[in-house]
C-alpha cells in the first residue's frame, strides 16, 4: 500500500526509505567515499544481503557499468512529498547492487515499480568492502546521472539532499540513523511550504558587503551549511532572486551539488539595508 500525504486538496506519495532495516555505515560528507556530497551507504541488519524497495512508483532512467557500482537511476513517475514537505519529481541513485539484469529487463518492457515494491538488493559492485546499498536521492526531474568530480574527486548524483530531507522511516528498523533527523509521516508538515517563495530568474554576481552571512542549502527555509559562510569582498554568481521571510535572497549552484541561498538585504525592499552589491 503507497504511503501518502494530502497538501492542497492534491495527494502525493511520501518517499519512503528504501531498505527495511537502517544501518548507516558511511553518511554525507564520509570521509572514505563521500567527501562533500550527500550520500548514504546503508547496511542491513547483518552481513547478507538484503533487497532495496522502491521510494515511491518510479521509472528506470539509465545505468553504468558493473565496474562502477552497476549504479542505477530512477525518475519518480510523478511529483511527491519529500519529508520537509515540499513537493517535487524526485530522482534516485542505487549502486552495489550486484546483478541488475532483472531491472533492465522489467524496464525495458515499460515497467512501473510501484512504491516498497521489491526491485534490486544491497551488493558489493564495483569499490565496496562489504554488502550494502549506496543510495543518493535528489529535487527535481532527472537530468543527468553525474555531477562531479568535486574538489574531492567525489562523483554524486545531480541536484542531490541529505536523504533525511527527503524519505520518511515509517516501517524500517533504525540500528544507525548517523545522528540525522529523520521522520514518519506524521512529522511531515505541509503547511507554509516553501511553494510560496517566488524567485525570479536572473544571472548576476553579487559581492557582500558584510561578513558571517550564512548559506542555506535549496532555499531559504532549506538547513544551515555548517561552519561556511560568505564575509565581505568575497562574491557569488546566481542564477535567481527572491525577497522571502524579511529579507532578499539570492540563489546559486553549489559547485558539489544541489543549490546554495544567501541573503543579500537585510529588508524584502530592494536597495534597502543592502548585504551585498550587484553587477
Amino acid at each position: 500500500m503507497a504511503l501518502t500525504k494530502t497538501k492542497d486538496g492534491k495527494t502525493y506519495e511520501l518517499l519512503r526509505f528504501p531498505m527495511k532495516t537502517m544501518n548507516v555505515t558511511q553518511g554525507n560528507n564520509g570521509q572514505y567515499s563521500h567527501q562533500g556530497v550527500n550520500a548514504l551507504d546503508i547496511a542491513g541488519k547483518d552481513a547478507g544481503i538484503e533487497p532495496t524497495f522502491a521510494p515511491c512508483s518510479m521509472r528506470y532512467k539509465w545505468h553504468d557499468s558493473a565496474a562502477n557500482g552497476n549504479a542505477i537511476f530512477f525518475e519518480s513517475v510523478n511529483k511527491v512529498m519529500f519529508a520537509d514537505g515540499t513537493i517535487d519529481y524526485a530522482t534516485f541513485m542505487f549502486i552495489h547492487d550486484n546483478y541488475i539484469g532483472d531491472i533492465l529487463a522489467l524496464a525495458n518492457k515499460g515497467h512501473v515499480f510501484a512504491q516498497w515494491e521489491e526491485f534490486g538488493d544491497e551488493g558489493t559492485a564495483g569499490r565496496a568492502t562489504g554488502n550494502h546499498c549506496h543510495f543518493e536521492v535528489a529535487k527535481g526531474r532527472y537530468s543527468r546521472p553525474y555531477d562531479g568530480p568535486n574538489r574531492y574527486g567525489v562523483y554524486c548524483l545531480h541536484n542531490s539532499i541529505s536523504a533525511d530531507r527527503a524519505c520518511v522511516v515509517d516501517g524500517v528498523t533504525i540500528r544507525n540513523g548517523n545522528g540525522m533527523d529523520w521522520k514518519k509521516a506524521a512529522d511531515v508538515k505541509t503547511g507554509g511550504s516553501t511553494g510560496s517563495i517566488k524567485w525570479v530568474a536572473e544571472n548576476g554576481t553579487a559581492t557582500f558587503t558584510k561578513d558571517s552571512i550564512r548559506i542555506h542549502k535549496d532555499n531559504p527555509d532549506g538547513e544551515v551549511i555548517p561552519g561556511v559562510t560568505y564575509n565581505k569582498g568575497q562574491s557569488v554568481k546566481y542564477i535567481a532572486k527572491c525577497a522571502y521571510k524579511g529579507h532578499r535572497w539570492v540563489r546559486y549552484v553549489r559547485s558539489s551539488g544541489g543549490y546554495g541561498c544567501v541573503a543579500v538585504s537585510g529588508s524584502e525592499t530592494q536597495g534597502k539595508d543592502p548585504w551585498a552589491t550587484f553587477k
